[in-house]
């Protein structure tokens, strides 16, 4: 069950689902009628108003906000730029609060009615993450994009939120879960015939990896006592040295195969 600790803006209310789900919502345009307490600490959601013109006369059809925003109280920031592929998950229902069967246009417009009675279809609202990326920081970040199935995006610094949407002024999307994922691409960096040096070579790989991969190492012209030894192996490259039976320092040919995940730009 999402808490959603982040951050609202003045569109968005909190609450709570049948399910007893806290839930995100579009909050209603008529300001409340009466109050009690510190009046100034209200938060929504305020109720819809009356559904008749003459006690509604401005928003008697509908004054659902027509969207919002939610930001994540999490952030992505990355020792780099990088490739990064995202993915989006997002749990809602709706409902048409002005066409409720129960409460709404009421008994006498009920013959009028179209199924189904307690709501409209989902299409008149909805919600999306999206996700705003730099290469500089957190804080130079003010554009959003929406996250697909899957969007792969190229950056160090990513910030996400929700967008909440009303298309009738009437129909409530209620998000439930939001959450977004994070995916570094599977990859391979080799070296061929690569002369190593007597003393030992550093190797840097074409592009840098997210954290150390893997390493297979295939000498070349080998003789019986031969071996190597690997040392300084991060991300972005490794140290080898070729050593003879007798352990001193010898050159050889060798080919080189990193596995592992992200691509550095």
């Amino acid at each position: 069950m999402a808490n959603f600790n982040g951050t609202r803006d003045s569109n968005v209310a909190l609450s709570v689902d049948n399910q007893n789900r806290k839930v995100l919502i579009l909050d209603t345009i008529t300001d409340f009628d009466d109050g009690v307490g510190n009046i100034e600490s209200a938060e929504g959601v305020f109720d819809l108003g009356g559904t008749d013109s003459t006690s509604n006369p401005t928003n008697f059809n509908g004054n659902v906000q027509a969207n919002g925003f939610y930001t994540f109280d999490n952030t992505l920031t990355l020792d780099a730029i990088y490739d990064v592929t995202l993915g989006a998950k997002l749990g809602m229902s709706s409902e048409d609060e002005y066409d409720l069967f129960d409460d709404g246009r009421g008994a006498s417009k009920f013959e009028d009615a179209k199924a189904p009675f307690d709501g409209s279809p989902e299409v008149q609202c909805g919600a999306e993450i999206q996700v705003g990326f730099s290469d500089t920081g957190l804080g130079s970040i003010s554009n959003y994009r929406k996250i697909a199935q899957q969007t792969t995006l190229k950056g160090r610094y990513f910030k996400f939120r929700a967008k909440l949407t009303c298309d009738n002024s009437k129909v409530r999307s209620k998000v439930h879960d939001l959450k977004f994922t994070v995916n570094f691409e599977k990859r391979v960096d080799t070296g061929e015939d690569i002369v190593s040096s007597a003393s030992g070579s550093n190797i840097t790989f074409n592009n840098s990896f997210f954290a150390t991969p893997s390493l297979s190492i295939a000498g070349q012209s080998m003789t019986v006592g031969d071996f190597f030894t690997i040392t300084n192996k991060t991300k972005n490259g490794f140290t080898i040295q070729f050593f003879n039976s007798s352990n001193v320092g010898i050159s050889r040919t060798f080919d080189y195969q990193a596995q592992g995940y992200g691509l550095k730009s």
